[in-house]
């Protein structure tokens, strides 16, 4: 199907019926919205007020200048899937900042290829993302010694879940390591090669991870835990925090879960609305021992998918910043002791008042992210080599491998 231009509403492309009904829901869905806005404005009055919520929040003091590295890395959104083959692409990058000035950059890209089922590929094409964002990060670091803070895209961890799943696969050609003389022969030796780079970073102590898709539930796991259901949001911590944070503030989830871990609260939300959604009997009694279930699943994902004791993590911290009322605030998670009201005042001159975010990382964002259509690109370059590669004489099996799963949908991805 040809792309609508722009500005078009590509829902006046369908029939007329499909339209016209699509049309009617949704203002029977602006009426379900009215109604939960209405009801969590309403319920969120008693927590704004209370002096729990008051005391997690630092005001930002003035704007500092110092030198940030920031990186981040892109991958395909879907596989390009072809009769033969599975093609993906990932990239990555890194920025440094002296003030407001870019000082220096460097940028890598490379292809993975899958012939077995789509679910370990898309993972493992993950885990290729995140080794190159980590070397990026690291030489970048080792590069400029001197920078106040290292800024990293996603959480410490966002590989980890379920990386026990591809620990057996073998790559047909070894890939070089970061560290001198290591190889990567294995899903194994990739995800300890990730791990290790990423404690290198947190040792520094000056990693920063910035987490623009927060979906986080440690407030409502709070107020289950504590006051039960009924006094639950029925909303993620980053809407909540829209509404009621003030802008160039700080907020803490230590202060505000005195202590408790925002890991284990969110997790012990959603393990609730799963036995909740299962019929499962839900009560006070109940909620006591998710949180234990929580803390279980939690260190699983350490000892299982990353293959280390749980006990060598450092204690970890997570906040909320904001510097815009018109920009939701973002998530932040460090090693505990990380100075983040200092890492704020970098940017209170320096952020876009479009996303609300720190000004390096919307331009590294920006740098490395794929335009849609790039990975079917790539795989109609691979397929060029091969038509004037003499090596096949028979053509029609380059078009064979190539063809689209789908002919009926032509790809662009």
């Amino acid at each position: 199907m040809e792309e609508p231009g722009l500005g078009e509403n590509p829902l006046l492309r369908l029939p007329r019926p499909i339209v016209e009904s699509l049309f009617r829901y949704a203002s029977e869905e602006a009426e379900r919205a009215k109604r939960r806005i209405l009801k969590l404005v309403d319920s969120l009055k008693q927590l704004s007020e209370s002096r729990q919520f008051r005391d997690s929040l630092t005001k930002i003091g003035d704007g500092i200048e110092g030198n940030v590295v920031v990186a981040d890395g892109s991958m395909s959104t879907a596989p390009s899937v072809r009769l033969g083959s599975a093609f993906g692409v990932y990239t990555a990058g890194y920025m440094v900042f002296k003030g407001k000035s870019l000082v220096d950059e460097g940028y890598y890209a490379a292809s993975l290829s899958w012939t077995e089922p789509l679910r370990a590929f898309k993972f493992l094409l993950k885990l290729a993302m995140a080794f190159a964002e980590r070397k990026a990060a690291l030489e970048a670091y080792y590069k400029h010694r001197n920078v106040d803070f290292i800024i990293l895209d996603g959480p410490y961890f966002y590989f980890a879940s379920l990386c026990r799943y591809i620990h057996g696969i073998r790559f047909d050609k070894p890939i070089e390591g970061f560290y001198n003389r290591s190889v990567i022969r294995t899903g194994e030796d990739l995800v300890k090669e990730i791990r290790d780079m990423t404690l290198e970073l947190m040792e520094t102590g000056k990693a920063v991870c910035i987490i623009r898709r927060s979906g986080g539930r440690a407030i409502d796991g709070w107020l289950l835990y504590n006051w039960g259901e009924e006094k639950c949001l029925g909303d993620r911590d980053k809407h909540i925090l829209t509404m009621l944070m003030p802008p160039m503030a700080v907020w803490s989830y230590r202060k505000f879960l005195h202590g408790g871990s925002p890991f284990v609260y969110t997790r012990m939300y959603r393990l609730y609305m799963r036995r909740k959604y299962k019929g499962k009997p839900v009560d006070k009694g109940s909620v006591k021992g998710l949180i234990a279930a929580a803390k279980r699943t939690l260190r699983s994902i350490f000892e299982k998918d990353l293959l280390m004791d749980p006990s060598d993590i450092p204690r970890l911290e997570r906040y909320y910043v904001r510097y815009s009322k018109t920009a939701p605030p973002f998530e932040v998670e460090v090693v505990e002791g990380t100075d983040v009201e200092r890492f704020a005042r970098l940017f209170v001159d320096f952020y876009n008042p479009a996303t609300g975010l720190p000004f390096p990382l919307d331009l590294i964002d920006q740098a490395v992210s794929l335009p849609r259509g790039s990975t079917t690109a790539f795989t109609q370059e691979v397929e060029a080599h091969l038509i004037h590669d003499r090596d096949i004489e028979d053509k029609s099996a380059i078009s064979d491998y190539f063809t689209y799963l789908n002919p009926q949908k032509e790809e662009y991805v």
